[in-house]
């Protein structure tokens, strides 16, 4: 169902600063661009709508979660749209991005809110983070570390309880 809704990803332009249009069917062109696509996405929450700039990630790409590591920007990417049938409303608050390493490496962290789509509608809230590693030479991301400030159990237990939040 993910992918049914998802929209399109050709023909797509961002807007960069506000001014320039980027071509999101192509990888970026400097580091420059590849920071500010990072940001765009992360301004799209594309991990919870899967409206993720997949050309800014180099095709055999590591992801990483609490959980499991894998290979591959098109595994990443379904990974994404399958989620999105398991959500049925979403927070997200950027509350720290922060570029290193020359520009070769962004830190974020977000604070994320989700209902999942089950009879009891639990919400999940945490910090979430992820580390975005740019390989200077083809400018594409080349980790995708994902980091939690909770355990990955007291995540998962989330599940399970009646929400005390509201998103």
């Amino acid at each position: 169902l993910g992918k049914l809704f998802a929209p399109s990803s050709s023909s797509q332009k961002a807007s960069v600063d506000g001014t320039d249009k980027v071509d999101l069917t192509q990888p970026p062109f400097t580091l420059n661009e590849a920071l500010e696509r990072i940001k765009l996405d992360n301004d799209r929450s594309y991990f919870l709508s899967g409206q993720v700039d997949v050309q800014a990630y180099s095709p055999d790409c590591i992801f990483a979660d609490p959980f499991v590591s894998f290979a591959g920007r098109d595994r990443f990417v379904d990974n994404l749209a399958n989620l999105g049938s398991f959500i049925t409303n979403y927070s997200a608050k950027m509350i720290n991005y922060e570029v290193l390493k020359d520009g070769v490496q962004v830190q974020t962290k977000v604070m994320v809110k989700l209902e999942l789509n089950l009879p009891w509608k639990p919400i999940l809230a945490w910090p979430w983070g992820v580390r975005y590693d740019i390989d200077p030479e083809s400018n594409l991301i080349v980790n995708h570390v994902e980091s939690w400030d909770i355990e990955p159990w007291e995540g998962v237990k989330q599940v399970f309880r009646k929400p005390t939040l509201t998103i």
